[in-house]
């Protein structure tokens, strides 16, 4: 969303510097930050040289001459007051800071320094000292009382600064500043004739007022006026042929108008005079910005923050930079900052919203947007983003209500009627939709993505034929040069059945890009379908042989090979692509990911973990160790990964879940109450907050307040099952099944899903009803023989019963149709143990090759082989498994078993002690005390 928006959002941002457009011109109508134009010519013992050499232009010059004196004489007032103003002249706000203070402490009159000390301070954007050091005092210079104005405008405060510049006007009729300040008023407020009207009277009493000037083409430039406003800054370097800031002025005219090289040449000639100016950095950054090269833009915005931190348009600017280099996070603080002082700037608004958006938070971006709205409400960016959010909302007829104006103010637009088309697919107006789409992709036939956009709607329609239609005049359009096309064409084949044209366009698309992965794999999924893998995977492994190290293709070989029950030869693939690009975290995500779906979870965190190390500073990395961590088990070290990874990636609330998740999980309820509260304030709307909120209050025995957070939820989302199920819960908690029981029906006549089958299914076994749970029960399985879950838990409960009969026949079910389900296979073999049935030691090796590390995997055969006198093998594995869990009491007291029964007592008896001092409850008890007294 962000990258899609930002070109297009960032246009009239662009326009806007060194002022800021409309609503909020900022700087350039608020006060001349950063202007070289009339400041104090100084008193008569200024050195004649260096004064000569300002009067001719050279600036630099006369700084030399003025540091060469100072050297001599540094308490010398008169060459600090003319050094500060020369400084002031350049936009090097630092030094003439610096300079004006010095002067100022050497006892120059307040009149002589505080109106140049003053100017300085608004340029570095230090607006409260302005109005710390000058009172509201009409016994005071205009000049000084105009700095006062400005800083007020410049602090957000405009009814204060038209209060003082209006009485300044009252004392002094026809007062420059005062006529000038009131001018920036009216233009912030849109009031644009009302501006010119003041700034003429302004300029009629001062024709030459350099400040006037300027005022007068950023006025010219609100209105569009770009060659109007290239003439008033001409006829400021016409009077004064070295002035800084004209030269800057038209460079930022230049960039609007993408005038790039003679942007360049205005800013080069602004560097001679002045190479350390603010405006000349902020500039410079500007032309950086337009011309993609944004971390140079990055550094020159720096320089100016680090001199002026509270410049508003280089923090506006800064913020979009950080958007576009990707760093929504920072752009984010940049723009905060921004909008504390201009909280209605359009264009900080949207670059706001755009953020949020991307987060997924289309409400917050809706909040945001509405005000500026109401402000700009024939805005057609404006109306696009609003439309975007509302469509991301799912409020389709509210989306399309707004494509339907923004669309009607710019007709041509072919983005605008392909948001149109999918808001009208939202809506189910398929045909109007379709109609949308069609005019998008004819207004824009440079690019397919309205038109790859209409194919794709006809096919979900069925319309297969007019599909086909519109795919082959896009590829007409392209002239066959697009696989993406070629792929689409291919894929609408497939919905008519012709196979041979389908595999004709996936091979046309790879004659343009042997490499282009969508063909590839929809080619191998052709081959697959006649029975013919291995042409599939020959077909991969000669585009790996154009590309040995494309990841991409290493994991499509791998899940070729996974399909085919090849569990070796897809990880010998995966390690391969991981070996061959060391420092990329998907072919590690992928290789980590099958090392723990294989029972290999040492190997994972091992890859993980030395991935991460080599990349401290990578997000990415760090996500990955944390959920391979998490997905071990391993609850500590996740939890401290899950922690670094939030302190950068700090407004994503699901990570504070999971952080809250292990907290729980840990028993630290504390810790996880606050996870769960800083992601409820990232996202209101987060139902897994609610959720495990309710699950920390009950663990707590705070069972009122879970009962109130669940009729919270009800209330608010009514139409859900959740608070419905959440209540059930509580009730059950307060060991009231018979009300849970209703609760439960509630939620599922809501949502019919086999976890709330479950909860039923516990709820009316408490509360007496077991004939009806087990109904209602099988009548689910019945209806739904594939929720291989919810089978799962039945056999649970049967193998906990001891209905092993019972257990198998689901368990058999469960693994008839995955095979790979490594649970329901140790289950299995476990039942059919207790069943004497001669298929445990098989069921039970088929887990482990499943699984080898698996413990409850190695302990479960290690049983079986027990059971049936193999001792040394029995022992071998029942270790192994202890070693991979230590804290578990089942496992600990098999070991025992194994060692007393192969004549090792000794270390059989020490085991015993040992399980028996650290559980003083578990399943095996009596039997580990039996055994111990026997020894």
């Amino acid at each position: 969303m962000a990258h899609r928006l930002l070109r297009p959002l960032l246009r009239p941002l662009l326009h806007s510097f060194p002022g800021v457009p409309a609503s909020a011109l900022c700087c350039a109508l608020l006060l001349p930050l950063l202007t070289a134009c009339h400041g104090t010519h100084g008193s008569d013992s200024l050195l004649v040289d260096a004064q000569q050499y300002r009067q001719k232009g050279e600036a630099r010059a006369a700084i030399i001459e003025l540091k060469n004196l100072l050297q001599k004489d540094p308490e010398n007032a008169a060459a600090r007051l003319l050094l500060g103003s020369i400084y002031i002249d350049t936009g090097e706000a630092l030094s003439a800071e610096k300079e004006l203070r010095k002067a100022k402490s050497l006892r120059l009159p307040p009149q002589q320094v505080m109106p140049l000390l003053g100017k300085s301070w608004l340029m570095l954007g230090q607006f409260d000292k302005v109005l710390a050091e000058i009172a509201d005092d009409a016994a005071l210079p205009p000049s000084m009382l105009a700095l006062r104005g400005d800083a007020l405008l410049a602090l957000g405060r405009p009814e204060e600064a038209r209060s003082l510049f209006a009485r300044m006007l009252a004392d002094h009729p026809g007062q420059v500043e005062a006529l000038m300040g009131l001018a920036r008023i009216a233009a912030l407020e849109q009031q644009v004739t009302a501006a010119e009207l003041l700034l003429a009277q302004a300029l009629t009493s001062a024709p030459a007022n350099l400040d006037a000037l300027r005022l007068q083409g950023d006025l010219q430039r609100l209105q569009g006026k770009n060659d109007l406003a290239r003439l008033a800054y001409m006829q400021i370097l016409k009077l004064k042929p070295d002035n800084t800031q004209a030269h800057i002025d038209l460079a930022n005219l230049d960039i609007e108008q993408s005038r790039f090289a003679q942007a360049a040449a205005q800013l080069a000639t602004a560097r001679k005079s002045a190479p350390n100016s603010l405006g000349l950095l902020q500039a410079q950054a500007l032309l950086d910005f337009r011309q993609g090269k944004n971390k140079a833009a990055l550094q020159a915005l720096q320089l100016v923050l680090k001199a002026a931190p509270e410049h508003m348009p280089s923090i506006l600017l800064a913020g979009a930079v950080q958007l576009a280099l990707g760093s929504p996070q920072q752009a984010e603080n940049y723009l905060q900052r921004f909008l504390a002082v201009y909280p209605r700037h359009l264009y900080a608004v949207k670059m706001m919203a755009s953020i949020e958006l991307m987060r997924g938070k289309t409400d917050a971006a809706i909040d945001l947007l509405a005000p500026v709205l109401a402000a700009f409400p024939d805005d057609v960016e404006l109306l696009s983003l609003v439309g975007e959010a509302h469509l991301r909302a799912r409020h389709y007829d509210k989306a399309t209500s707004y494509f339907e104006k923004a669309s009607g103010l710019a007709p041509d637009t072919a983005k605008l009627h392909a948001a149109l088309g999918i808001s009208r697919l939202g809506m189910g107006e398929h045909s109007r939709a379709i109609d949308e789409l069609e005019r998008a992709s004819m207004l824009d036939k440079s690019t397919p993505q309205a038109g790859t956009m209409l194919v794709m709607t006809l096919l979900r329609n069925g319309q297969n034929d007019k599909a086909l239609a519109s795919v082959l005049m896009l590829e007409k359009q392209q002239k066959g040069t697009n696989p993406l096309l070629l792929n689409l064409k291919g894929g609408v084949y497939l919905a008519l059945r012709d196979l041979p044209a389908a595999r004709a366009s996936f091979e046309q698309a790879l004659g343009i890009d042997p490499l282009y992965l969508p063909a590839l794999n929809n080619l191998a999924q052709i081959d697959l379908a006649e029975k013919k893998p291995e042409q599939a995977r020959q077909r991969f492994e000669r585009a790996l042989a154009k590309a040995p190290k494309n990841a991409e293709l290493g994991a499509a070989l791998a899940k070729l090979a996974a399909s085919q029950g090849k569990t070796d030869e897809a990880q010998r693939w995966l390690e391969r692509s991981q070996r061959d690009n060391p420092d990329a975290v998907a072919p590690a995500l992928l290789l980590s990911n099958f090392y723990l779906k294989t029972g290999a979870p040492g190997k994972a965190l091992e890859l993980a973990r030395a991935l991460q190390m080599g990349h401290p500073g990578d997000a990415d990395a760090l996500a990955l160790r944390a959920q391979v961590e998490y997905s071990a088990g391993e609850a500590p070290a996740a939890l401290d990964s899950y922690t670094r990874l939030a302190s950068i990636q700090s407004t994503s609330a699901p990570l504070q879940m999971r952080i809250a998740s292990l907290h729980l999980a840990l028993g630290e309820h504390a810790s996880a109450l606050q996870a769960v509260k800083r992601a409820q304030v990232l996202d209101p709307t987060l139902l897994d907050a609610r959720v495990i909120e309710v699950a920390m209050l009950l663990s707590l025995n705070r069972q009122r307040e879970a009962l109130a957070v669940a009729r919270q939820v009800q209330q608010q989302q009514p139409k859900l099952a959740a608070g419905y199920k959440l209540e059930g819960d509580v009730l059950m908690e307060q060991k009231l099944p018979q009300q849970a029981v209703k609760l439960y029906e509630q939620a599922f006549q809501i949502s019919k899903i086999g976890p709330l089958q479950v909860q039923l299914y516990r709820a009316l076994q408490a509360s007496g009803q077991a004939r009806v749970a087990e109904a209602r029960m099988a009548a689910w399985l019945k209806d739904h023989p594939d929720d291989l879950p919810t089978r799962t838990y039945l056999a649970g409960t049967q193998l906990v019963a001891k209905q092993y009969l019972a257990a198998i026949e689901h368990f058999q079910h469960i693994v008839a149709r995955d095979a790979g389900n490594l649970v329901a296979l140790n289950d299995l073999a476990w039942a059919y143990l207790q069943e004497k049935d001669p298929r445990a030691q098989a069921t039970a090796e088929q887990a482990l090759k499943l699984a080898p590390e698996n413990p409850a995997v190695l302990d479960t055969l290690g049983w079986i082989v027990l059971q049936q006198g193999d001792l040394k093998r029995a022992t071998a594995l029942l270790r192994q498994a202890a070693g991979l869990a230590p804290a578990s009491p089942e496992i600990a007291y098999h070991l025992s078993v194994a060692l007393a029964r192969s004549g090792d007592k000794g270390a059989a008896r020490k085991r015993l002690e040992q399980l028996l001092a650290a559980n003083k409850d578990f399943p095996q008890r009596a039997e580990a005390q039996a055994l111990l007294s026997q020894l």
